[in-house]
């Protein structure tokens, strides 16, 4: 039998994903008119198997990146509706005894294939993120955070790698039931970091915040680990002391549930100055304190090359490329990878360097031919052009 864990693989949410609607018009989350406070109340007297199960298929149809509304789940496991709401709300009783039942070892059976089968389906077609040893220092840092059940502090500039390796990364590979992530936005101020919070968890956002932190305290178990990226972006408010109130709070979960927790910040000055003012309660329980590196690192760089075929160019590696100057002459341009590598992470961090790659796999495509260092310099070239004036040269 396969072993059910809670909190599902959360797959990276794209565009083209429209939300599933109900026959009704209302949307998904809606016909899931529960909430994982009073689900906990409601199935404790249930075995172990069965309430990860029902907990990991909930929080897995309510995330809306792969909504699927109660009917339709319901038919997927081979049960009714009418059923499974019975199971959640601890209303499901013998025929004829009146006793309380929870669900049948079928029915967990049923819902432990749905789920294997929906992970697959949801990263089969993803693209394959690289291990990097920044990544693998975040990695080290949420293992931390959930083994020692202490604040864990990852700091770092934007585009180094860490909401990859927190989102679509560490809570995929380690949702055993315990793993929240949550992604902050800015100015929201505490009541919008609360409810941000709360729709993690499958706490409906509807309620005052002072509600909403006590139903969050009911929601999360101590084995949890819960992530909160962006957490810089409360600093950027309009209200005075709103940042030193979200951290309170945050400090006040922690204490209250005994979870640990990873705060996501993008390296910024005001952290330090605010680790002795509104950081100070927060930074005194994190004892470790992951500060990334500025840019990303070599290591980082050559392994993502070498994913992509690629070994990390010597610094006198040379290539050219034929293009067309302004006049329509043909002109050969000379670059050297290494400089370009050195000069795109340094200014511009990493997601300029896979986009030139994914630029450069579609020439090679294109071309019928091999990846190589003649196509990145191309996509290089092509993607620099756009910041120039138009008529200059073109890549041939």
């Amino acid at each position: 039998m396969s072993t059910i864990t809670e909190n599902p693989t959360i797959a990276p949410a794209t565009a083209e994903e429209p939300v599933p609607q109900l026959n009704n018009g209302n949307n998904v989350r809606a016909s899931w008119n529960l909430s994982l406070d009073h689900i906990r109340a409601n199935i404790q007297t249930y075995g172990t198997e069965a309430k990860a199960a029902l907990i990991t298929a909930y929080l897995w149809c309510i995330d809306p990146r792969h909504p699927l509304a109660k009917p339709d789940f319901a038919k997927r496991v081979g049960t009714s509706d009418n059923t499974l709401y019975k199971l959640y709300t601890g209303k499901y009783n013998h025929p004829t005894t009146g006793d309380k039942m929870g669900p049948s070892a079928e029915l967990v059976r049923n819902i432990a294939k749905f789920l294997e089968l929906e992970k697959e389906r949801f990263t089969s077609g993803e693209t394959k993120l690289v291990i990097t040893p920044t990544l693998k220092k975040i990695v080290t840092a949420c293992d931390l955070a959930r083994e020692s059940q202490s604040i864990v502090f990852v700091v770092g500039p934007s585009h180094v790698g860490k909401t990859w390796a927190l989102e679509r990364h560490y809570t995929p590979n380690n949702n055993h039931g315990r793993t929240i992530y949550t992604r902050l936005q800015a100015a929201s101020g505490l009541g919008g970091m609360i409810r941000r919070m709360a729709e993690s968890v499958g706490v409906s956002p509807k309620s005052n915040t002072a509600d909403l932190v006590r139903r969050i305290k009911d929601a999360v178990t101590e084995d949890m680990l819960w992530i909160v990226d962006e957490v810089h972006l409360l600093s950027h408010t309009y209200r005075a002391g709103s940042f030193h109130n979200c951290m309170e709070v945050l400090r006040e979960i922690h204490d209250e549930t005994r979870m640990g927790m990873v705060l996501s910040f993008t390296l910024l000055d005001q952290v330090k100055a605010a680790s002795q003012k509104e950081l100070q309660q927060l930074w005194r329980r994190g004892v470790h304190k992951v500060m990334l590196p500025a840019m990303p690192t070599k290591g980082d760089i050559a392994a993502i090359l070498q994913h992509n075929g690629l070994e990390f160019p010597a610094t006198d590696l040379k290539i050219s490329v034929a293009f067309k100057d302004a006049s329509n002459r043909k002109q050969v341009i000379e670059e050297t990878p290494y400089e370009i590598l050195r000069q795109v992470a340094k200014n511009e961090a990493l997601l300029a360097i896979t986009e030139r790659l994914r630029y450069a796999r579609k020439l090679a495509n294109k071309a019928g031919e091999k990846l190589d260092w003649k196509h990145f310099v191309t996509a290089h070239l092509l993607i620099a052009k756009q910041s120039e004036p138009e008529g200059e040269w073109d890549t041939k």
